[in-house]
């Protein structure tokens, strides 16, 4: 299995992107949050994305070189059409433009439709919370081929996607409190990483075409869907939460670059909260440091490790794998060096990879 370096994947994304037609800047934020995601531990939205977003753009459905466009602004509401580009160039940008609305509002919001992939949601609220905010984000879709993952409580069909939610708040010592998970059982990419291992899930996430639950990845590729988070018996729950991220990601997200009839519900929204707006940071620091102390300061079960707060997996794997480096899956590395041909960029990669080697 390879072993990639962080810059080893940034700099192949980058190449990657630009082969493909990205202006440099949408490459390098494209190439960042690749590597960023991998990092992370969250190898289903990282580097094994680059065959999918090359594929989008040739087949047209991913315009490389559109830049976003306000099309609305209210106060501290600001509306975007993502002109069908690269959902990280769409969410990072919208991202930073809320983190400036809330400093002068205290709070805002950012829609965001017709846009691309977004990757790992988790990374925008980081943003946020990096800045000294907390943030929250939805991306919802329900309809159309994006939104047809996922089956409603009950359903055999997929009608919704997978539809993740993100929250994040700063935290002085380390890495910021995070949640980022799908309302299904897993993201598809999960999937997709399982299958290139050619492994069982480790849980009945799916059923098959006839609605039987199922471990094998290859059910779902096969006319399948994934199950909402709680699953077979506990679904209701995630597939409410679905329902709602749906109508504020996809929905709202739609409703300003497609002011008529909406057919496929299918966006982003970014709250963000300038705490200080609230109360003095410190006092909010010190109040947060003290919930999460108490929260870990509990006896462990048997065979628990210890309790660790929202993100700091994601924390422990950026410090492990920055040392060590990233596994990448022998198939996700085929797929990507084949690409190298077909685009004709092997030759500016050969500080990065050698020649008909793995790295």
């Amino acid at each position: 299995m390879p072993i990639l370096t962080k810059h080893q994947i940034v700099r192949i994304t980058d190449v990657m992107m630009q082969a493909g037609g990205a202006p440099a800047g949408h490459a390098g934020i494209v190439a960042d949050h690749l590597a960023s995601a991998n990092l992370a531990g969250h190898d289903s939205h990282g580097f094994i994305r680059i065959p999918q977003y090359l594929k989008a753009i040739e087949e047209g459905d991913l315009n490389p070189k559109a830049d976003p466009e306000i099309v609305g602004e209210h106060g501290g509401i600001i509306q975007v059409d993502g002109h069908s580009t690269f959902g990280q160039v769409v969410a990072t940008r919208s991202t930073e433009m809320a983190i400036e609305k809330a400093r002068d509002h205290g709070v805002s919001v950012v829609t965001m439709g017709n846009l691309n992939h977004t990757g790992r949601i988790g990374t925008y609220p980081e943003m946020a919370a990096s800045a000294g905010m907390a943030g929250i984000m939805f991306t919802g879709f329900a309809g159309g081929s994006f939104g047809s993952s996922v089956a409603p409580f009950g359903g055999r069909e997929g009608r919704l996607g997978t539809n993740p939610l993100a929250m994040a708040f700063p935290h002085v010592e380390g890495a910021p409190i995070l949640l980022d998970f799908a309302s299904s059982m897993a993201a598809e990419g999960k999937l997709r990483v399982y299958r290139n291992k050619e492994q069982d899930l480790p849980d009945t996430w799916v059923i098959d075409k006839d609605g039987i639950p199922s471990r094998d990845p290859n059910d779902y590729y096969d006319g399948g869907a994934i199950l909402p988070v709680g699953g077979i018996q506990g679904g209701h729950k995630g597939y409410a939460l679905s329902v709602m991220i749906a109508i504020f990601g996809g929905l709202l997200g739609q409703i300003a670059p497609h002011p008529g009839k909406i057919d496929m519900w299918t966006g982003s929204t970014i709250l963000v909260i300038d705490i200080g707006h609230m109360a003095p940071v410190e006092n909010i620091q010190a109040e947060v440091q003290q919930m999460i102390r108490s929260v870990k300061n509990t006896q462990l079960m048997e065979g628990s490790t210890g309790v660790l707060f929202p993100g700091e997996i994601e924390a422990n794997s950026r410090n492990d794998r920055l040392a060590n480096g990233i596994p990448v899956d022998q198939t996700t590395w085929g797929q990507v060096e084949e690409l190298f041909d077909y685009y004709g960029v092997r030759d500016q990669l050969v500080d990065v990879v050698a020649h008909g080697e793995n790295p």
